[in-house]
């Protein structure tokens, strides 16, 4: 049973909200820490609830608000959503407060909103929808959970259609710590251009991605999902023996496009690069991290992309991807420290 992307959300670091990527090309970028270009949340959630949202709370709503209007949806039967991290921001303020008041007094809003359930909750009150409704937190591989979920919901006939998400934020405080152990360049140069010199850490990124998915096709659809799975502790052959099969069970002989969450660091590269190599697809691997940044759920980004190559000829350009003609298979493949590894193989319409 194939599924069906009919709608998709993204906030992310480029012009993707309203989707002026694809008449002005990437938004050039530089330094090592990658902003969400939001849009005006008022146009999505009333002034009186939004100043009680925390930012990834807001980006989660405005994001799966607009997958929903590209899929004429008006309520999902299932809210799945993926994060690495959850919500930063309230869990900074409330140890903070912790701290401050010595552990006592506090008010317990902030950890209420710390918890990483908090997205998909809110958008279900948002939606009034008293439906199933799940958070994966799994590390870089959480957003394949997610679609897994959603993926098995549908085949097994529980639901016609779903709503999925991948969201992380990157925040003052978690950027200092994650900066300080040295997972992002030190260089406030980085650009798109030099974004994959050879070097130690990536670029700090975040942002939230949402699709409708659904078992039928409509007149929004982009592209349908035909595989998607997650790997841990495990060594390159595997995964490459994975993807070869994950190939032949679709009937698919050539692959057009590979899809690589490269985010810089040499140490990761080196295991992506090795993967390209050994399914012989080095001359038609395209990237997108340079573009988002590196977060958990980056991968989400990384099917938005997919999505709109399959769709839509111009795309490649304006991405800044030189193709020789318009991929009607593309394989997504993450990973990250070499531990957690996710295969997604996408095809068009």
């Amino acid at each position: 049973m194939s599924v069906y992307i009919n709608g998709i959300g993204n906030i992310s670091a480029q012009h993707t909200v309203d989707k002026c990527i694809l008449k002005n090309g990437i938004e050039n970028i530089s330094g090592n820490r990658y902003h969400c270009i939001e849009p005006d949340y008022s146009q999505f959630v009333d002034g009186k609830q939004i100043r009680r949202m925390s930012r990834v709370i807001k980006m989660g709503i405005a994001s799966s608000t607009l997958a929903m209007r590209e899929a004429s949806l008006l309520s999902p039967q299932a809210i799945i959503v993926g994060t690495s991290l959850g919500c930063m921001e309230d869990t900074f303020s409330f140890l903070s407060k912790m701290v401050q008041y010595n552990e006592e007094m506090l008010s317990p809003t902030a950890f209420i909103h710390s918890t990483h359930n908090s997205i998909a909750a809110q958008i279900a009150l948002l939606f009034q929808c008293q439906v199933y409704n799940s958070t994966y937190v799994h590390r870089n591989i959480s957003f394949e959970s997610a679609l897994l979920d959603a993926m098995l919901l549908l085949e097994e006939g529980n639901v016609d259609n779903a709503l999925i998400g991948g969201i992380d934020e990157i925040t003052n405080t978690s950027f200092t710590i994650m900066n300080r152990l040295g997972h992002f360049k030190e260089s406030k140069q980085v650009t798109p251009e030099n974004f994959y010199h050879p070097g130690k850490g990536s670029v700090a990124g975040e942002g939230a991605a949402f699709f409708v998915l659904a078992t039928t096709q409509s007149k929004s659809t982009y592209a349908k999902i035909l595989s998607s799975q997650t790997f841990s502790f495990c060594d390159s052959q595997e995964i490459v023996a994975s993807a070869k099969l994950m190939l032949a069970e679709n009937h698919i002989d050539q692959l057009d496009l590979l899809l690589q969450g490269n985010n810089g660091d040499a140490d990761d590269d080196a295991i992506f690069n090795e993967i390209a190599d050994s399914i012989q697809m080095n001359e038609r691997t395209l990237y997108f991290k340079h573009l988002c940044g590196e977060y958990g759920t980056a991968s989400a980004f990384g099917m938005t992309i997919a999505a709109e190559l399959l769709k839509n000829e111009i795309t490649a350009k304006k991405f800044g991807y030189a193709l020789a003609e318009k991929p009607n298979t593309i394989l997504i493949y993450n990973q990250s420290k070499g531990i957690h590894h996710s295969l997604t193989l996408l095809a068009a319409c």
